[in-house]
């Protein structure tokens, strides 16, 4: 009796991180089919984690990474070049300390990570459609009204500009 119930577990383990996953990419697609993302590429559950690809601002592709083991939603790379001092400064005046996310359902964590932004969500409560979603209008702010300012001009023509001309 002991092994049947020890085989159940990774059974179930597969089951839970497949309803995750399926939840979030319905939330994803739900924002494609809104007209949000110019395309979605849909990735596959490996070893904990899923990367979707997103076509979004400025003809970007930007990567959506879900990691069941961490709990996580995440936004690697937001923005593509290393940031000045100043201007994450002000992007996380922008964002408010928890990004507007209520603190049952998941807490915000705004980091550079090799020299790019990355905006992460830590899922509560199992909450990974509102996580999901607030996470993608979060990105989405950053990308159209933030970097939109006057002030941030030279730094976005720089950095996107070198980020398309990697991408050829």
């Amino acid at each position: 009796m002991m092994q049947v119930a020890s085989m159940l577990a990774p059974v179930r383990a597969v089951r839970l991180r497949s309803s995750l996953a399926r939840r979030v990419t319905d939330t994803l697609e739900k924002f494609y089919r809104q007209g949000e993302f110019r395309q979605l590429q849909l990735g596959r559950l490996r070893v904990g984690r899923m990367t979707h690809r997103v076509l979004w601002h400025h003809d970007r592709s930007y990567r959506f990474v879900l990691d069941v083991d961490a709990g996580a939603v995440i936004f690697p790379s937001l923005l593509p070049a290393t940031l000045p001092p100043q201007l994450l400064r002000d992007l996380r005046c922008f964002l408010r300390p928890d990004g507007g996310i209520e603190r049952e359902f998941g807490e915000l964590r705004v980091f550079v990570q090799h020299g790019a932004l990355t905006l992460s969500v830590t899922v509560t409560n199992d909450a990974y459609e509102y996580c999901t979603s607030h996470l993608v209008r979060l990105a989405d702010r950053v990308l159209s009204s933030f970097l939109e300012q006057p002030a941030y001009d030279a730094y976005r023509i720089h950095s996107l500009t070198r980020a398309a001309a990697a991408m050829e």
